[in-house]
Formats: C-alpha cells, structure tokens, sequence
C-alpha cells in the first residue's frame, strides 16, 4: 500500500528545506581523472551547495551500526543530493554567519526516505 505518492513526497522535501535546513554546506565528490608521472591517481573535485542542518554534538549510540562510533564527530542532514561514504563536507553558512573551518568526511548514512539523509561525519583539519 502506497500512502504518498510523488507530488506529496516533494512538497514535504519542499517545507522540510525551507523550515529545518538553516545551514549551508558545499557537498564534494572527489572522481579519479588520471594519473601522474609516478603512476599515482589524480582526483577531480566537484562541489555542489546543499541546504543542511548541521550539528557537531552527536549521539555515538545512534551511530553504532552505521559507522565507526570514535570517528563520528558531528552530522549533517540534507535532501538535495545522494551521500556516499568518503564524499566531503564543508560548511560555508553556520547561524546565519560565514563558517570556513573545517573538512568533514562521510563515515556513516542513515536514509531517511523523503525527508532526506543524516550522515555521520568525521572532521579533518585543513
């Protein structure tokens, strides 16, 4: 039995966007484009702004079967792109304010169906 249907699914994705994801982040893939003269792989990058909800206090019990629980440093939720482990994360806009810090590494994905995801992340130092 099917209760939603697609018009229903997007006007919820619609309000969640504009009512709970306050944040902005620029989401990053990293594809392999060739190699260099030593036979090692080169990467391209491709960055995509994303609407999100952010935190940086997690519950490590909720992470336990997703992810490595003393890697998870904070989350992130969205629904305007699909997640990937090792993709990246930067966060461009924190409570209204410029916010350049940090990296964040997809460790862990939770799929949340037509609200979104929530992925777990780990932070590196740039």
């Amino acid at each position: 039995m099917r209760l939603a249907n697609d018009r229903i699914v997007a006007q919820i994705q619609g309000r969640l966007v504009n009512s709970f994801y306050g944040d902005t982040a620029n989401y990053i893939t990293r594809t392999q484009s060739g190699s260099d003269t030593f036979g090692q792989p080169t990467y391209t990058e491709t960055t995509t702004a994303i609407s999100c909800s952010f935190t940086d206090t997690v519950s490590n019990e909720a992470w336990k079967s997703f992810a490595d629980v003393q890697t998870v440093d904070a989350e992130i939720r969205f629904a305007s792109v699909t997640p990937s482990k090792g993709d990246a994360i930067t966060l461009t806009v924190r409570f209204d304010s410029a916010y350049t810090d940090k990296r964040y590494y997809i460790v862990g994905i939770k799929d949340r169906g037509a609200v979104g995801y929530v992925c777990a992340l780990k932070a590196v130092d740039l």
